[in-house]
């Protein structure tokens, strides 16, 4: 947080600009300001009841105080997240504000005002110079002019009034050194007349009229001040101020004595690389050619994901090229400048290629000056860390000598005038090298295994490699196996990328403005699978074309990765392992209220995509028309590659809503897909959704439901030959089913009895089981239900040699099909009638569902 008391009260949150947090009530001002004029150091109740109320207090004084405090703790609460938050501790006798005086304009005021003070005695009056401008230029008004003064504040306005006029004696005693007089003469004249009485703002007016050759006025200077003392107070002016009025009159020529300013210093260069982590040589030798080639002026655009090696890479490259930069390099991280205002990159910039003095207000006047410094200087600018290329124009010099190279995760638009080098992600064989690097080891040759699967958890990221090889340096005893296997938990893996200071998740999340961690934040609510724009348009509850559009300027920040798969021609998209995991922490951040309406949403369209796929492959459509009301994700796809592409998105679907407790939404979703999965043969899934479906009609009571997920885990056992887990699973079904009178539901476990003895020689128990299931099937009405029945009766007239009851078993099949508009369903009746009248023999395989084929038993 930020803590400005020098001009009007201000509460600032973390962050650039910062969320304002200024207390509106007066009351709570004035607590808060007492506490951070004496920050860090316990203040008593009663001189803040004091401060409050002067000696008129009211009875509830205390507890009126206590709320005040609990109001401000509050505040500090919602400032936010920051490595060093503010806190106000309760002691025996008071309260103590304790923070980071960073954050507070009045300590960075005195601290400026110290270092410029004991640069001045050591004769260093340029450096003198600017920190005293940096300290003024923090006072934005009178002190605290919006909070009421009591005792303690009053003698604070005092002593730090008294401390901005002997700066701003100290800044026009260091400019005067150093022959800046006729740019001061403006400011000398307006504090004259703000401080009739200083007698040292008068004589420096004096001296600066003087060498501006004004020795009139510079003696009217004296007379005025001599005659305003003389009427107000009876006094002389002192004895230093009638010396120097002697010495104008003599014209005395020591007074235009004045030192030279320092020679403008070269930038300093940039820090020093680290040995043996050097980036892939390709990539330096063309980064290196581009700032060698780059034209006079130009710029070169480095650019690539979130720990992609960029800034290292930069750093190398601009040692490597430092014989084509005589007059020097500098390096400006622009991340400092997102956290905060003091950290503004085009006064970093101006510092360090040799800037003194107040800077220009305007960014007009401070490009010239940026253009001044560069005339004639071959230097190369680094603009590290850049959010885009866009904001950067302020920093880009017109001067015609120097090249600027910026990283940034972002690519420039195709019209920006610059040379482009991106980042691709390290082959298995950089990658390699990277690691055993940073762990100052051979582990790719000693165990490769381990490797690749420590490569696998870093996402080939640069910057998590190196932190990984970092941890296996400071961990010899670790093998790169256990290492690996420490990383294959992904609920603990980025806490794993930590070392040296390094983490891989400030990486990752630097740089990312409000709306991209949103959108991630959103995105990590989806399941853990490539996702389309109808997917990602649930997640950030938006249109598709608007999603596409948002997930398109992601993958330009390298926050996504795109990819085209088989046969839909429509994008799909991933986040990269890592911003996988960063953004499923980021998900678990969001309220529950919009955690449960994103599953809502994703649930519904995948529901209804899903019933559409199935609905289209059964009829045999090509593709939905682009104006079918639902499943839109599907319309002029073929659904067969769009359930390809989306089959792992619609069993993480189910899953995530049943894990979020949204037992309705799951057990539609998994209802929805399971006839895919079971057309496809997709077992596991298959299991997967049945086995939430189960569950979660368990949890919502609904028996009906529960019947149906318990008959589909038959179905999936007999299709796996497990006979006897099918049995109990249809058994159970049917008992349920016929608990709460659902005819379709026991219809259906019936048949699959049924089928558990159709394949071997049938029994009476399997005729019983034949005319219960079609005595329910009619009952139910259900068509499909009155299929499977027709579909055993046939299977047990062709086992008994009934041929003509066979047929007429299959028509109605046949007839069924056609009435479901189900493909599949009809090739299977049409194929059943050829075998009622073909002669079979009795080794021939027998189709028992459609395109589920067994061997025939002997007939009886």
């Amino acid at each position: 947080m930020r803590f400005r008391v020098l001009g009007p009260m201000e509460v600032r949150g973390p962050g650039n600009p910062g969320t304002d947090l200024t207390p509106p009530a007066a009351k709570p001002r004035v607590v808060l300001a007492t506490l951070l004029v004496r920050a860090n150091e316990a203040v008593p109740i009663e001189t803040l009841i004091t401060e409050l109320w002067d000696d008129t207090p009211p009875r509830t004084a205390t507890t009126t105080l206590q709320v005040y405090i609990s109001h401000l703790r509050k505040l500090i609460a919602d400032a936010g997240p920051e490595e060093t938050p503010p806190a106000i501790h309760t002691g025996r006798h008071g309260y103590l504000l304790e923070l980071d005086t960073c954050g507070l304009d009045v300590s960075c005021f005195e601290r400026y005002g110290e270092e410029a003070a004991a640069a001045q005695r050591d004769g260093a009056h340029a450096e003198a110079a600017e920190l005293y401008a940096r300290s003024l230029a923090l006072w934005r008004g009178p002190f605290l002019p919006d909070v009421p003064a009591g005792p303690v504040l009053s003698a604070a306005a005092t002593r730090l009034t008294e401390l901005r006029t002997a700066a701003l004696e100290g800044r026009f005693r260091a400019g005067l050194r150093l022959g800046r007089h006729q740019e001061l003469l403006g400011e000398l004249q307006a504090a004259v007349a703000e401080h009739p009485l200083r007698e040292e703002l008068h004589g420096q007016l004096m001296v600066a009229l003087y060498r501006a050759g004004r020795q009139a006025e510079a003696l009217q200077v004296f007379s005025s001040l001599r005659r305003t003392l003389v009427q107000e107070l009876a006094i002389e002016p002192g004895p230093d101020l009638q010396n120097l009025h002697q010495r104008l009159l003599a014209g005395d020529r020591e007074l235009r004595r004045t030192e030279p300013e320092p020679p403008r210093p070269a930038p300093p260069a940039p820090p020093a690389v680290e040995p043996g982590l050097l980036p892939p040589e390709a990539e330096l030798d063309r980064l290196d050619a581009l700032l060698r080639g780059a034209p006079t002026g130009g710029t070169v655009v480095l650019t690539g994901g979130p720990g992609a090696g960029k800034s290292s890479l930069a750093l190398h490259a601009a040692h490597r090229v430092a014989d084509a930069f005589p007059d020097g390099r500098i390096l400006i991280d622009l991340d400092h400048a997102r956290t905060s205002p003091a950290n503004d990159p085009l006064p970093r910039l101006l510092r360090g290629l040799g800037a003194t003095g107040p800077l220009p207000d305007t960014e007009p006047e401070r490009r010239g000056l940026l253009d001044r410094l560069l005339d004639g200087r071959r230097i190369l600018i680094v603009l590290d860390n850049a959010p885009d290329t866009e904001g950067l124009r302020p920093l880009l010099p017109t001067a015609p000598d120097s090249v600027t190279l910026v990283t940034t995760r972002r690519a420039p638009d195709e019209g920006t005038p610059a040379s482009v080098l991106r980042l691709s992600r390290p082959s298995e064989d950089q990658a390699l090298r990277m690691l055993d690097s940073a762990a100052g080891a051979p582990h790719s040759r000693t165990d490769p295994d381990s490797t690749a699967r420590i490569l696998a958890a870093c996402g080939h990221v640069p910057a998590a490699l190196r932190i990984a090889g970092d941890r296996l340096a400071a961990h010899p005893h670790w093998t790169p196996a256990a290492f690996a296997t420490r990383l294959d938990d992904e609920t603990s893996r980025l806490d794993e990328l930590r070392a040296n200071g390094q983490d891989i998740r400030t990486v990752l999340t630097r740089g990312l403005c409000p709306d991209q961690r949103q959108a991630l934040a959103r995105l990590g609510l989806l399941p853990a699978a490539p996702f389309g724009a109808p997917a990602a348009a649930a997640a950030l509850d938006t249109s598709p074309p608007k999603a596409e559009r948002l997930l398109d300027r992601l993958v330009d920040d390298h926050l996504l990765e795109a990819e085209r798969p088989y046969g839909s021609g429509l994008p799909h998209y991933r986040l990269p392992v890592l911003l996988r995991l960063l953004s499923a922490e980021l998900a678990a951040e969001e309220p529950a209220e919009t955690v449960a309406a994103v599953t809502e949403r994703f649930c519904t369209d995948f529901t209804a995509a899903a019933e559409l796929a199935e609905e289209l492959i059964a009829s045999g459509t090509a593709a939905a028309p682009r104006d079918h009301a639902g499943g839109g994700a599907v319309h002029g796809r073929r659904p067969d590659h769009w359930f390809t592409e989306e089959r792992a998105a619609l069993v993480g679907a189910v899953v995530l809503a049943y894990e979020r407790g949204l037992w309705q939404p799951a057990l539609r979703l998994a209802r929805a897909v399971t006839g895919l999965l079971e057309a496809s043969a997709a077992w596991p899934e298959w299991n997967v959704v049945q086995q939430v479906a189960l569950d979660a009609a368990g949890r919502l009571d609904d028996p009906s439901a529960r019947a149906a997920a318990l008959r589909s885990l038959g179905d999936l056992a007999w299709q796996q030959h497990h006979l006897e887990l099918a049995a109990d699973r249809y058994e159970e079904a049917r008992r349920t089913a016929e608990s709460v009178g659902d005819r379709t539901e026991e219809a259906r476990a019936l048949t699959g009895l049924a089928d558990l003895t159709l394949e071997h020689r049938p029994s009476s128990e399997t005729r019983a089981l034949v005319e219960r299931a079609a005595e329910a099937a009619r009952a139910s009405g259900d068509r499909r239900a009155r299929f499977e029945a027709a579909r055993c009766e046939a299977l047990l007239a062709l086992a008994d040699g009934r041929s003509h009851a066979a047929t007429r078993a299959f028509t109605t099949c046949r007839d069924l099909a056609e009435a479901l508009r189900d493909r599949r369903l009809d090739a299977f009746a049409r194929r059943g009638l050829r075998s009622a009248t073909a002669p079979c023999p009795s080794d021939d395989a027998l189709e028992l569902r459609p395109a589920v084929w067994r061997l025939r038993g002997p007939r009886p």
